[in-house]
C-alpha cells in the first residue's frame, strides 16, 4: 500500500519538475519527450477512481506544471497570476476528462485506441486557446523546443502545432513501452527487458528521424536564403532600461524621448563610422511614447514633432506608442466602438490603443490586436456587456479596461516592409503569418518585459522569437525596454542579445563611446554588428537581409495543419484499435 501511494504521488509531482527542467531557460529541453508520461499514468489509473479523485489529482499535477513554469507572472499581477493558474489548469484538464468519459462509456474494449484521440483533442485545445478572450498559449507544448532551434527547422512546415503533436506522440509511445515492461514483469525479467527495448524502437526512431529531417530542411533553407537578392539593411534596436515601476510612467515623457533620441543619434553616427553605411531603421520598445497620441492629429503631437525635427534623412523609426482616438457622439445612442469609453464630457467617447508607430517620410500606425486578458481587455465583454462595469474608470490616460485594436495584422514601412509585432503578439505564430501575408519582409518585436523582474519570464519571451524566425524564415529584431533585446536570424540562431538590466546609476547620457567601448565595437563590427552603451541605455546594430519568402506554414496556417494532424491521429487510433493496453 505504501509503495502504491508513493508511485501515485510521484506521478502527481513529477510533471512539474520535468516541465520546469525542459522549459527555457533551463537547459534540459529533451526531457520534454518524457514530461507527459506521468500524466498518462494518472489518466490510466484514474479509470478505476471516482470522478472527483480523478479530477483532484490530475488537476493538482497540471496546476503544479503551470506554477513551476510560469510562476513569474505573480510579479506583474498576483490576482492575475492566480486566475491564470486556475483557469489554465481547468482548460488543460478538459482533454483528459473528455477521453476518460469516452473510455468509460464504450462497451467494446477492442475499439479505437483513444490515446491517439487524446492527442487530437489536446491539439484542438491548443488551437482554441490561441483564439479566444482568455487566450494564454504560453505553455503550448511546441513552444518548449525553442531551446533546440537546430532540431525544429521543420516548423517552417508545421508551426508549433507540429511540435506539440510530435512531443505528445513520443511521450505516448514511451508510455506504452513502459506498460509493456510492467506487464512483462509478471513473466521473466530478461523477456520483459527485451520487449521493452524492442518497443522503444518507434519513439527513438521518431526522435532521430525528425532530427535528420531538421538538418536536411535547414540545409535547403540556408541555400534558398543565400540566393535572396534583396538588399541588406542596417537596423538598430534601443534598450533604454527605464524602471517600469519607478521611471517609465513617472518621468517627464519628453525627457525620455530626448534621451532615446540622443542614443539614436550616437548609434547613427557610429554606424556610419564603423560600417560606412547609413542606419536604415531604429526600433524603440513598447510604449516609448507614453503620452497618448491623437490618432487623427499625429503630426501636431509634441513627441512626434520633436522626432520628425530630429530625424536624419533616410532613417526610419518603428516604436511602441500609446494612442487615443476621440469620437464626437452628441445625442447618439450606444457606443461608437466596442472598446470605447465615455469621457468626462458625455458628448465625447474615446478608445485607448497600445500601438506601433512608423515614423519616416510618412506616418503609419498599427494597433495591438492580441491583447493580454485582464490587463488590456475584459474577456467576453462583447457577449456580456455587464462585465464592462468591472473596468476601473480613471482618466483619458488610463489603460485600464479594454483597448481598441486593429482588425488584422498590418505591415508598415515604405519599400521594405516590417511586421510591427507588439509584445504578447509574438507568442502567436499564425497571427505573425498575417503580417508576412501583408508584405512584411522582416519581423520587429517591440516589448516591455520589465513587469516580471529578473525571472524566467523575459527569457522565455525572447526564446519564442526563435520560433517565429523559423516559421517565417525572416530576420527578427527585438527591442525591449528592459529584458532581452537582440537579433535572431531566419534559421532561429541568436546573432546578438542583451542581458537583464541590473540597475540605474544616473540618467546622464554621454554622446561618445569610451575607448574601451570602441575596441568592443570593432570586435563586434567584424561579425556584422555592434553593441553600444550610451549612458544608461543600450543599443545594438545588425545588418539584416529582408526577404519575400513565404513558407509552407505561412501559406497553410494553423487550421489546415490542425486538420491534417487530427486526421493522422484518427488513422493511428484506428490502426491501433486491437492493441490496447490497460494499466493496473
Amino acid at each position: 500500500m505504501k509503495n502504491q501511494k508513493f508511485k501515485l504521488w510521484l506521478m502527481v509531482f513529477l510533471p512539474a519538475l520535468l516541465f520546469w527542467l525542459s522549459w527555457e531557460p533551463m537547459p534540459f529541453t529533451p526531457l520534454i519527450f518524457v514530461s507527459f508520461i506521468p500524466l498518462f499514468f494518472l489518466a490510466e489509473w484514474g479509470l478505476n477512481w471516482g470522478k472527483w479523485k480523478f479530477f483532484g489529482l490530475l488537476s493538482l499535477s497540471l496546476l503544479l506544471w503551470n506554477i513551476s513554469t510560469t510562476w513569474w507572472v505573480w510579479y506583474a499581477s498576483s490576482v492575475g497570476a492566480v486566475a491564470m493558474f486556475v483557469l489554465n489548469t481547468l482548460f488543460m484538464f478538459l482533454p483528459f476528462g473528455i477521453v476518460r468519459w469516452m473510455r468509460l462509456r464504450r462497451k467494446n474494449k477492442s475499439s479505437w485506441d483513444l490515446h491517439w484521440i487524446f492527442i487530437a483533442i489536446w491539439l484542438l485545445y491548443e488551437f482554441a486557446h490561441h483564439r479566444w478572450d482568455l487566450s494564454w498559449p504560453w505553455l503550448c507544448l511546441g513552444n518548449s523546443m525553442s531551446g533546440m532551434p537546430w532540431y525544429i527547422q521543420w516548423y517552417e512546415y508545421t508551426g508549433t502545432l507540429g511540435g506539440s503533436a510530435l512531443i505528445l506522440s513520443i511521450n505516448l509511445l514511451v508510455f506504452k513501452s513502459l506498460l509493456v515492461f510492467n506487464r512483462g514483469l509478471s513473466s521473466t525479467i530478461p523477456l520483459s527487458l527485451f520487449s521493452f527495448g524492442k518497443s522503444l524502437f518507434w519513439p527513438l526512431g521518431l526522435m532521430f528521424g525528425f532530427g535528420v529531417l531538421s538538418i536536411l530542411i535547414a540545409s535547403n533553407a540556408a541555400n534558398k536564403l543565400a540566393s535572396v537578392k534583396e538588399e541588406a539593411i542596417e537596423v538598430a534596436v534601443i534598450q533604454p532600461n527605464y524602471d517600469t515601476y519607478e521611471e517609465k510612467f513617472v518621468l517627464d515623457p519628453m525627457q525620455m524621448v530626448r534621451e532615446m533620441q540622443q542614443t539614436t543619434d550616437t548609434v547613427s553616427a557610429l554606424t556610419k563610422r564603423v560600417f560606412n553605411n547609413s542606419l536604415d531603421c531604429v526600433l524603440w520598445p513598447e510604449t516609448s511614447l507614453v503620452s497618448n497620441i491623437n490618432v487623427d492629429y499625429m503630426e501636431s503631437d509634441q513627441q512626434v514633432s520633436f522626432l520628425r525635427g530630429s530625424r536624419k534623412a533616410g532613417l526610419n523609426y518603428l516604436m511602441g506608442v500609446n494612442m487615443l482616438k476621440w469620437y464626437p457622439w452628441q445625442g447618439k445612442i450606444g457606443k461608437p466602438a466596442s472598446a470605447a469609453r465615455q469621457s468626462n464630457d458625455p458628448n465625447y467617447w474615446y478608445t485607448l490603443h497600445n500601438s506601433a508607430l512608423w515614423l519616416g517620410d510618412s506616418l503609419m500606425y498599427y494597433h495591438k490586436s492580441k491583447l493580454v486578458p485582464g490587463t488590456e481587455q475584459l474577456p467576453f465583454v462583447n457577449a456580456i456587456p455587464l462585465l464592462e462595469q468591472l473596468a476601473v474608470s480613471l482618466d483619458e490616460n488610463s489603460a485600464s479596461g479594454t483597448l481598441g485594436k486593429s482588425d488584422k495584422p498590418k505591415a508598415l514601412g515604405n519599400g521594405v516592409k516590417v511586421a510591427p509585432i507588439i509584445c504578447y503578439e509574438s507568442i502567436y505564430g499564425d497571427y505573425v503569418s498575417g503580417y508576412v501575408g501583408d508584405g512584411a519582409q522582416w519581423l520587429a518585436i517591440v516589448t516591455n518585459d520589465a513587469w516580471w523582474n529578473n525571472t524566467p519570464g523575459h527569457k522565455q519571451h525572447f526564446e519564442f522569437a526563435k520560433l517565429r524566425a523559423i516559421e517565417q524564415r525572416k530576420w527578427v529584431a527585438r527591442s525591449a525596454n528592459t529584458g532581452i533585446s537582440g537579433f535572431v536570424d531566419p534559421m532561429g540562431n541568436v546573432v546578438m542579445q542583451s542581458h537583464w538590466y541590473q540597475g540605474r546609476k544616473g540618467r546622464d547620457a554621454c554622446l561618445e563611446a569610451s575607448n574601451t567601448e570602441q575596441k568592443r565595437l570593432d570586435v563586434k563590427a567584424r561579425r556584422g554588428g555592434m553593441v553600444i552603451t550610451v549612458g544608461n541605455q543600450l543599443a545594438m546594430v545588425q545588418r539584416i537581409a529582408p526577404n519575400n519568402e513565404k513558407t509552407v506554414y505561412q501559406r497553410l496556417g494553423d487550421l489546415r495543419i490542425l486538420i491534417v494532424l487530427c486526421l493522422l491521429m484518427l488513422v493511428l487510433a484506428w490502426r491501433n484499435k486491437n492493441k490496447l493496453i490497460f494499466a493496473k
